[in-house]
């Protein structure tokens, strides 16, 4: 050092830098964190849905005036006073096999049922919910149905088909 002043030597500026890069290095290196994730799958069983009875409001004697028929889900039939309703109803059954799990429903709503001479009954769909379950054994699951019959309705048999679908939530 002469006179006060400082010598800057090359090999001066070259440590000083080296270590500016060092520390902020080491800053840069905190800042960043790793960390691990987990994953997970549930692999379910197909699931087969089978129609094992058929909706039935069995037989009606209609009267002089118009009637309603109901089958509910549950297994009971009401049939109002207007007519006669002979012999018990029965909702459509499926049964429901594959994983131990929920099932969101989609039904048509209403189906034409269709008799001698192009004559249809209109009926309203009742089903047990918009949810159903499946299990390894088979679970059931009704729909059951509701009819206006009216007096002028053709004697002879009716019949109509409606879709159904189950799928995994």
């Amino acid at each position: 050092m002469r006179d006060g002043s400082i010598i800057s030597y090359p090999l001066m500026r070259v440590i000083l830098f080296a270590g500016v890069m060092a520390c902020s290095s080491l800053a840069m290196g905190q800042t960043a964190n790793a960390a691990s994730g987990g994953a997970a799958v549930t692999i379910l069983r197909s699931l087969s849905a089978t129609q094992e009875e058929s909706l039935d409001f069995g037989r009606i004697l209609p009267a002089a005036q118009d009637g309603i028929v109901t089958v509910r889900p549950d297994g009971g039939t009401d049939c109002s006073a207007a007519m006669l309703c002979l012999g018990k109803g029965k909702p459509a059954l499926f049964r429901l096999t594959g994983s131990d799990s929920s099932l969101f429903v989609s039904i048509d709503p209403a189906v034409a049922m269709m008799g001698p001479d192009a004559a249809s009954l209109m009926v309203t769909l009742l089903p047990s919910g918009p949810v159903a379950t499946a299990s390894r054994a088979g679970a059931s699951y009704a729909v059951g149905g509701q009819m206006i019959v009216t007096a002028g309705t053709p004697p002879g048999s009716y019949a109509g088909q409606y879709n159904i679908s189950f799928e995994y939530q």
